[in-house]
């Protein structure tokens, strides 16, 4: 068997994404652009447990990112009820001139180009390093939110439910529980998808994370995999199982699962009757998509030389 399976392209992390990922793989590599896991006592426990492989940032890196954040959020405060002014600022003084200001922090952040006077400059590693963890720090906080909301509302309807169904005599709840777990499996990566692809491989290749042999990208975003079968020029479809029985939480299940989804990357031709299979009363089951992207688009993306990206989306049902 071989590498490391990269979840991406988050840096945060939904009790729902690590869910589906935990059911099919025993481990994986993960961005979470912070330097610990301190204020995560669930993350903390499955690192300790070898199930989480976190790619930390460094304390320069981290507070420099965390500054700016702090920065940003105190300009969007000043300027909280009074979006008129706030877009007649950004409209009549779109670009920066100072790294210390607002407007430098909200330029970075939308990736706007440096004045025409610097533009013959070609911008630093260091530099691209620095937009590129800002990106993900502020997906990171904006899915953080969308996750609290979405828990918050879900507690709401539960409660509604119950409420109404004790008003009515019955002894469950109305909502049906599918719609309710559909309800709560929103697609993050939706929301500028190539935006998050390319901060997420700029950070990972510069911190060298992507010079290992054969990786294999695994995504829980139908929106991040159709991009990039949209972008890409040539593709090769190895794998597409649109209901498999998961057994989670069974260690040797895992272990042949990652060996038939190895011997697909590897071209061995695998059978969907060769999966492997456990007796017991698991009624969980979900999808898996294996494609090959390739093209100019895509090694530009994923900050590579010209070869084969190999992608998995897996989804539980």
């Amino acid at each position: 068997m071989t590498n490391k399976f990269l979840f991406f392209p988050f840096t945060h992390i939904t009790q729902n994404q690590l869910n589906t990922i935990l059911s099919f793989f025993p481990s994986f590599q993960y961005l979470p652009g912070s330097r610990d896991f301190k204020h995560d006592q669930a993350l903390q426990e499955l690192c300790e447990l070898g199930q989480i492989h976190p790619v930390f940032l460094s304390s320069e890196e981290f507070e420099t990112v965390e500054q700016k954040v702090e920065q940003y959020q105190a300009w969007t405060q000043i300027h909280k009820g009074n979006e008129a002014n706030l877009k007649s600022l950004l409209k009549d003084s779109p670009y920066f001139t100072s790294d210390t200001t607002m407007t430098a922090i909200k330029s970075q952040i939308k990736g706007l180009k440096e004045d025409k006077a610097d533009s013959g400059v070609a911008v630093s590693t260091e530099s691209a390093l620095q937009h590129n963890l800002l990106f993900l720090k502020i997906a990171q906080l904006c899915d953080e939110q969308n996750e609290r909301i979405d828990l918050e509302l879900k507690e709401l309807d539960t409660s509604r439910d119950k409420l109404m169904s004790a008003l009515r005599g019955l002894d469950s709840p109305m909502s049906d529980v599918q719609d309710s777990k559909m309800d709560s499996d929103k697609d993050l990566g939706a929301m500028m998808t190539r935006e998050r692809i390319y901060a997420w491989s700029g950070c990972m290749a510069q911190k060298g994370i992507l010079e290992q042999d054969s990786p294999l990208f695994i995504t829980t975003s139908e929106a991040v995999f159709s991009y990039l079968e949209s972008i890409c020029q040539d593709l090769v479809n190895a794998l597409d199982i649109d209901k498999i029985k998961v057994h989670e939480n069974k260690t040797e299940w895992q272990h042949h699962f990652c060996d038939y989804l190895m011997r697909a990357i590897q071209g061995n031709g695998t059978r969907e009757n060769e999966l492997p299979k456990v007796n017991d009363r698991c009624s969980l089951s979900g999808r898996i998509k294996l494609n090959f992207f390739s093209g100019k688009d895509i090694n530009k993306l994923f900050n590579c030389s010209e070869k084969q990206i190999p992608v998995c989306l897996i989804k539980l049902k």
